[in-house]
């Protein structure tokens, strides 16, 4: 099933629907003599690059993502205690022949540097870094835990969760960590309401912590207004990706709120996805986070 999501969800991106109307348009010019039928295609596929790829649909839709949660408050988190900063994973490639810092994607990286940031900026605070792997042989988290130590986090900070194959499944692993605390969750800007929406799903309290923001408000043009462009393509790629994300959610019951031991049914936040966001009430009382857990102390 997990296998089939990831499948089925290619034959929605912006390349693949190109490509795809290219490839009936040849195959009617070629076999066939419907020709018109096979320009109404080819002038389709056409119109859906020019709409992707000048992205005029797809920019402001990301942005109403991405801008769903306000950078970190970290003098609040700070006040707040919170002790736990987790990071999501965004992916990586691993090869021992390259560094580190390539062999996570770009998304991973940025995550990953502002999480250690924020976990520097709070006192006490520890290091979760979240994300397994599907068919490549290593976990992303693992990488990013190497790196990690490489720049300066203590390894008796970081806890490793290598099991998860999405932010479901981070969902679920994670919760027994964290319990009814607060903890910071980072996640890049355009994830961070469908990963919030999960968590708390999972009867959590994260603090969203956004990075990586691909819309950058701006009042000028640049010579590359007027072109299209492959980062675009990638914004719209995106933006189904999240809504494709969101609606399998609510159709399985993913976002159907759990309680957390500790706390009754329907307490804690909503696990709203597009509404305006809810504060959690800080917990100071909190549990021995990994107590009987099966996640890897400074991996």
């Amino acid at each position: 099933m997990f296998l089939l999501k990831k499948i089925a969800s290619q034959f929605f991106m912006p390349v693949s629907v190109i490509t795809g109307l290219l490839v009936i348009g040849l195959i009617m010019l070629r076999f066939s003599r419907r020709r018109r039928a096979a320009g109404v295609i080819f002038a389709a596929a056409t119109l859906a690059f020019l709409i992707m790829g000048y992205g005029v649909f797809s920019d402001s839709i990301l942005a109403g993502l991405e801008r769903r949660y306000p950078p970190i408050d970290i003098q609040a988190a700070r006040g707040a205690g919170i002790r736990w900063v987790v990071v999501l994973a965004g992916g990586h490639v691993s090869s021992r022949s390259l560094p580190v810092a390539s062999q996570l994607l770009d998304e991973t990286l940025v995550r990953l540097v502002e999480g250690i940031r924020i976990q520097q900026s709070l006192p006490g605070a520890r290091l979760l870094v979240s994300g397994g792997c599907i068919s490549d042989p290593e976990a992303s988290a693992t990488l990013m835990a190497e790196l990690a130590r490489g720049l300066g986090v203590d390894p008796a900070d970081i806890v490793v969760e290598d099991e998860s194959r999405d932010t479901h499944e981070e969902a679920l692993l994670i919760r027994p960590m964290m319990g009814p605390q607060q903890f910071v969750l980072v996640t890049s800007a355009y994830h961070m309401p469908r990963s919030m929406a999960l968590f708390r799903a999972q009867g959590m309290h994260p603090v969203a912590a956004p990075v990586g923001h691909r819309i950058i408000d701006r009042d000028y043009l640049s010579v590359w207004s007027f072109f299209p462009h492959a980062n675009r393509l990638r914004n719209c790629e995106i933006v189904i990706h999240e809504l494709l994300g969101i609606l399998q959610a609510h159709l399985t019951g993913k976002l159907r709120q759990k309680p957390v031991e500790g706390t009754e049914a329907g307490s804690g936040c909503a696990p709203d996805v597009f509404g305006p966001p809810r504060t959690a009430v800080p917990s100071r009382d909190t549990q021995s986070a990994g107590a009987g857990y099966a996640l890897r102390q400074g991996a």
